[in-house]
């Protein structure tokens, strides 16, 4: 027993000390030998026990964040590595089992999103399994993400005739039958065209129209003949007449909400009534919102218009400094003789006789007060700076004020006389704003030039003013104000001075006669002066915060159609002397350009993209990447994935560049964020605007140091402006080297 009790205590001593250099297994292998060693020392046996738990859960927590981070082979061997101290682990197994089940869910993902492509319901059916096992699986809910949002652009999407409708035609009517051209239109692209009742069999049109769309051919007939048209789908179009009647059963509405930042809602209700004439709109105040029903077109406007006008107010920071600068000087230098004196006899009566006034002499007679003469040599100087140096935040054109002083309450007490007993006194107290106040209104400009309106008072007690009667306490108060307008530059600083306070008082005190002589009358004078003079010097700069933008001119300047009705577009002919329409393997329309007489046409090569952005950052920073391509095609959409790394990246902002674009921007751009995986999907629809151009800039917050870390973009989906599929090819990996 002594002999096994000393090993014991020997391996416990080892293992504990291998534990503290970091040597969990070789530690634990110890402890458990002196656990064994001497199995009725239970402290041996709990060493063991607490430090393998402290370890299993270290290596679980690792375990977690490997995991976490995408990495399944480190998380599988660390979760290995505590079955091995303690085989029966719960969580290490529960883990293993969780790497299992994203293994098979990453490849249940991976088979939906290839069944995306041709088929969304089947991949919406293959991600249902991975979502009730794991609701919080991030690629899975993504892909769902997308899925939904692809389901609501198709079912929000107006019905448009397709691209081979749109290839050019050549017609040339006079007074012709209105369904005779129409019936001709028909067989020549394959339009099906439904007519309504009200319709008038008897309308005639002339048209000579060369190369236009057939499209466009058709709203030429309708306009000349007071009809309107409803695409039904991409080949049908549904004709009726013109008239208020019609356009209530026919013409499709929408139910659009604003949610409003910064715009006021009233204002926004009352300028797309007058403006855009809508009369079904609701203002929600709680939640700072307008919800409208109206036609697309006016649904459209009204996004620009409030997309223009709910900006957010510039705020100014004023750094204010108030200097009161004080002078006095105090000079009383002289001799001081009494003013008067009174002469008194000793002893007399209160009414002396003439006897007793002729033995009056100077050993009876006394001097009220006593003879005395007072120098005076007093030179005092004093200097006083009062400083305050507020800074004050203000929002554009609003009130910001500033207070620093006391409150001085100022009692006031009322007498009521009564017919019997003491008269009844009632008290108040009122209070009054003592020390400086300063009131500013900045106004932000354009140009980053701030008008400010500028209110200042500096006031202090003069003297305390009492009504012995009434009991009632003033105060007269001295005060110096100042108001003006000021208009300054970002960061300009402003010095109003010259609030000054000068006064000079001159007293002397001479003995009559002798006190006036020149040079002499000196020493029988003592004089005083008191002199103060006090200046209010007030410095202000203002520098701004969140500057005024000036909004682009596509976003202050568009089409809103004719006063009868709202278009987001002018009606225009477009040019189609460069188009033609060819059919792939499918059967799907392809638009390209017409080959010039006499050369080959060329296969349309695959969309390229590239990076463009810094290689190098600090931690701290922001910095912008660029993913740009080049017009080579009519593209329609584009779906993407941005990859990057969470732990060195934090994505702020995913904005749209100046490639795709209707009418000056995207007419459909989404984003979504999930900074916890470090992936970005973006999707937008609209019209390449140039031949170059970026695609999506983004905007990241660097966290971490790391010789490198990639930005990936991949799962590109590239389709033309009739929904066809195009080849897109995926940049390399834009690499950044991030330093301390």
């Amino acid at each position: 027993m002594i002999v096994a009790g000393c090993a014991g205590q020997r391996l416990h001593r080892e293992g504990m000390a291998l534990m503290e250099q970091g040597r969990a297994e070789e530690g634990l292998a110890k402890l458990e030998q002196a656990s064994k060693a001497d199995p009725e020392n239970l402290s041996y046996r709990n060493a063991w026990l607490r430090n393998r738990e402290q370890v299993a859960n270290r290596l679980a927590a690792a375990a977690g964040g490997e995991r976490a981070a995408g990495r399944p082979d480190e998380a599988q061997a660390i979760y290995e590595r505590i079955l091995r101290l303690d085989p029966d682990n719960s969580r290490a197994r529960l883990g293993l089992e969780e790497l299992a089940q994203d293994k098979r869910h990453g490849a249940m993902v991976e088979e939906a999103r290839g069944l995306f492509q041709n088929d969304a319901d089947a991949a919406r059916a293959a991600l249902k399994p991975v979502l009730l096992e794991n609701p919080r699986h991030g690629e899975a809910l993504l892909l769902q993400r997308q899925i939904d949002e692809q389901a609501a652009r198709v079912l929000m999407a107006e019905p448009t005739l397709r691209a081979k409708f749109r290839k050019p035609v050549t017609l040339q009517f006079r007074d012709a039958n209105l369904k005779l051209v129409l019936e001709a239109l028909s067989r020549t692209s394959g339009i099906n065209v439904l007519l309504d009742k009200d319709v008038k069999p008897d309308i005639k049109t002339s048209i000579f129209v060369k190369d236009v769309s057939v499209e466009d051919a058709i709203d030429l007939i309708l306009l000349q003949s007071q009809l309107e048209r409803k695409t039904i789908s991409d080949n049908t179009v549904f004709i009726y007449p013109n008239t208020p009647a019609k356009l209530k059963d026919y013409q499709d509405l929408k139910i659009r909400s604003f949610h409003l930042t910064n715009a006021d809602p009233k204002q926004m209700l009352t300028m797309i009534k007058t403006l855009l004439k809508t009369k079904d709109i609701f203002v929600h105040e709680k939640t700072n919102s307008l919800v409208m029903r109206d036609t697309p077109e006016a649904i459209r406007l009204a996004e620009k218009m409030v997309a223009d006008q709910d900006i957010a107010d510039p705020e100014v920071m004023l750094e204010v400094e108030v200097l009161e600068i004080s002078r006095s000087r105090l000079a009383e230098i002289g001799i001081n003789y009494p003013s008067q004196i009174t002469f008194t006899a000793r002893g007399a009566a209160a009414t002396p006789t003439v006897n007793e006034l002729r033995q009056l002499n100077g050993n009876n007679i006394v001097t009220s007060p006593a003879l005395s003469a007072t120098l005076n040599l007093l030179l005092q100087d004093g200097d006083t700076n009062l400083l305050a140096s507020p800074r004050i935040r203000a929002r554009n054109r609003e009130k910001a004020k500033i207070m620093i002083g006391d409150r001085v309450p100022v009692i006031t007490n009322a007498v009521t006389p009564v017919t019997t007993g003491t008269p009844v006194i009632t008290g108040s107290v009122q209070y009054l704003d003592v020390g400086l106040k300063l009131e500013v209104e900045p106004e932000v400009h354009m140009d980053n030039e701030v008008s400010i309106k500028v209110n200042m008072e500096v006031s202090s007690i003069a003297k305390e003013v009492l009504n012995a009667v009434s009991g009632t306490l003033a105060y007269q108060v001295g005060t110096r104000n100042a108001s003006t307008v000021l208009r300054l530059k970002d960061g300009e600083t402003q010095i109003l001075a010259g609030l000054i306070n000068d006064e000079d008082r001159n007293t002397a005190s001479k003995v009559p006669g002798i006190g006036d002589l020149p040079i002499v009358g000196r020493l029988f004078s003592s004089h005083r002066d008191n002199g103060s003079k006090t200046e209010i010097v007030l410095s202000i700069t203002p520098r701004v915060i969140g500057a005024s933008r000036r909004p682009d001119a596509r976003e202050v300047e568009y089409w809103s159609g004719t006063e009868s009705s709202l278009r987001s577009n002018p009606l225009a002919l477009k040019p189609l002397g460069a188009v033609a329409v060819s059919s792939t393997g499918s059967g799907a329309p392809v638009a390209r350009a017409r080959p010039v007489p006499g050369e080959t046409a060329v296969a349309a090569q695959p969309l390229a993209f590239s990076w463009q952005g810094p290689k190098q950052a600090r931690v701290g920073e922001r910095i912008t990447i660029a993913l740009n391509t080049q017009a080579q095609q009519d593209a329609g959409g584009l779906g993407l994935l941005v990859g990057y790394d969470p732990a060195v990246l934090k994505a702020t902002d995913v904005a749209p560049g100046d490639w795709m674009q209707t009418d000056g921007a995207p007419s459909n751009f989404t984003r979504t964020i999930d900074q916890a995986s470090g992936q970005i999907l973006v999707d937008m629809k609209g019209a390449p605007g140039g031949e170059d151009g970026s695609v999506v800039m983004l905007t990241f917050e660097v966290t971490a140091a790391t010789p490198q870390t990639p930005v990936t973009a991949s799962r590109i989906s590239l389709s033309g402006t009739g929904g066809e599929p195009l080849a897109a090819m995926p940049p390399a990996p834009h690499f950044i080297a991030v330093t301390q």
